[in-house]
């Protein structure tokens, strides 16, 4: 965030040559376009976004012992992501500039999801089956699609793509989890448990303030592509990690060696 604050104290005129020109880009507005503001209400905005996602992501690692979940993800915020959202914005061709930190919040939006899971794995000190968070992921697609953004024709292919995906993958999870001793107590504490109850609140919560009915006020346009990018972007990163045992092993490697809880 201080480099936020800081590049928000910088000329008007220098902050609009870091912004990223759909007509002109380049490498180097790539990346500082992401931290550039020109409101105080849009600052103070993405300031309040990142410090909430961020907070709820930090408190899931720090219980379920996965610190590099969390560091990793900051590091990408700050050094992969800007630039991979901006060249990402020239899929849709416009003659316009984009700038601001949302997209990259929205991609550590994204982690939320298998934070929140690998949170659960630790105290059940069992794996569960990555296929419910697939099904979270499609789901939350598909609620965006129908229920946040403007009504097209695609938006309804999105979301009808989501809800049939989350069908799939909910039903093998479940079939899955019906194998398992105990399986229903296990979730019913879960579902009580104070920390995955913020964590899933502050990722619902920014999801629908991230995808408004309306995107054009005040002379400007939100843009809900990259917020949706970022957050597709986000969770797939956060997912193949989580999947492919990048950094550590997961629950299930080390619940032999007598230590269910770490991950």
């Amino acid at each position: 965030m201080t480099i936020i604050i800081g590049v928000f104290g910088l000329a008007e005129s220098t902050r609009r040559t870091l912004s990223f020109a759909y007509a002109d880009p380049s490498l180097w507005t790539a990346y500082t376009a992401p931290f550039v503001h020109f409101s105080a209400e849009h600052l103070a905005g993405n300031v309040a976004v990142f410090l909430l996602v961020s907070g709820a992501f930090y408190a899931l690692s720090r219980h379920a012992r996965t610190p590099w979940l969390f560091l990793s993800a900051l590091v990408a915020a700050l050094s992969i992501f800007p630039v991979t959202l901006s060249l990402l914005n020239l899929a849709v061709p416009r003659d316009a500039v984009t700038y601001g930190f949302s997209g990259v919040n929205m991609a550590l939006v994204g982690f939320l999801p298998v934070a929140i899971g690998r949170y659960i794995e630790a105290n059940r000190g069992e794996p569960i089956d990555t296929t419910l968070l697939l099904t979270a992921f499609f789901l939350s697609i598909s609620g965006i699609a129908i229920l946040a953004v403007p009504q097209s024709a695609l938006t309804f292919a999105v979301g009808t793509a989501g809800v049939a995906l989350s069908v799939l993958f909910g039903g093998s999870f479940v079939r899955h989890e019906r194998r398992l001793a105990n399986s229903h107590d296990r979730w019913r504490a879960s579902a009580s448990d104070p920390v995955v109850i913020v964590g899933t609140g502050t990722w619902i919560l920014l999801l629908a303030t991230a995808f408004p009915q309306t995107v054009a006020a005040g002379g400007s346009v939100t843009n809900v592509y990259v917020h949706f990018v970022g957050y597709a972007l986000g969770f797939m990163t956060a997912y193949l990690a989580h999947e492919w045992e990048f950094f550590e092993n997961r629950v299930k490697k080390r619940v032999d060696a007598g230590r269910p809880g770490s991950s």
